[in-house]
């Protein structure tokens, strides 16, 4: 029989667009803030994807939604040592959710008010997988779309 535990949430943290905290998102909803614009030319190609048909294959029929942008991620200041090799190669999504759990932690109190690690989690919520995955996606596949193009006559005489 499996035994049920309380669970208390003890901070909140948060990125969210046009909010760079979780007070600041609060703020927003209370302000009635719209969020919603046109997808941002950086990441992803509205020419390419987008087509008003619903039906038309591998495309989208919507190139609005809500984006994070111009995000101060500064782990150095937070004395968060990532070397800038790793860092460049981050995915946004995990810089927020570095981020967000610092916010979460410090709105806990941390480090001035102790937490016991074995009975502390962060939990995170994310859709799509971040917005990076399809290049790492790539990076892993690549060697074997080359060598299947690689034995492709028409590829060869390219």
């Amino acid at each position: 029989m499996t035994r049920i535990k309380a669970v208390a949430i003890v901070g909140l943290g948060a990125v969210m667009p046009d909010a760079n905290s979780a007070p600041a998102f609060w703020e927003n909803i209370k302000a009635k803030r719209y969020s919603i614009k046109d997808v941002p030319a950086d990441r992803w190609s509205a020419e390419m994807y987008y087509h008003a048909d619903p039906s038309m294959p591998d495309k989208t029929y919507s190139k609005i939604g809500s984006w994070v942008s111009n995000y101060p991620f500064e782990p150095l200041k937070w004395g968060i040592l990532i070397p800038p090799s790793v860092l460049g190669n981050m995915d946004d999504s995990q810089k927020w959710s570095i981020a967000a759990s610092r916010e979460a932690l410090m709105d806990y109190g941390y480090p001035e008010r102790p937490l016991d690690p074995e009975r502390v989690a962060v939990i995170f919520g994310n859709s799509l997988a971040g917005e990076k995955h399809y290049r790492t996606n790539l990076r892993i596949h690549i060697p074997q779309f080359t060598q299947a193009l690689g034995e492709l006559a028409a590829f060869q005489s390219l």
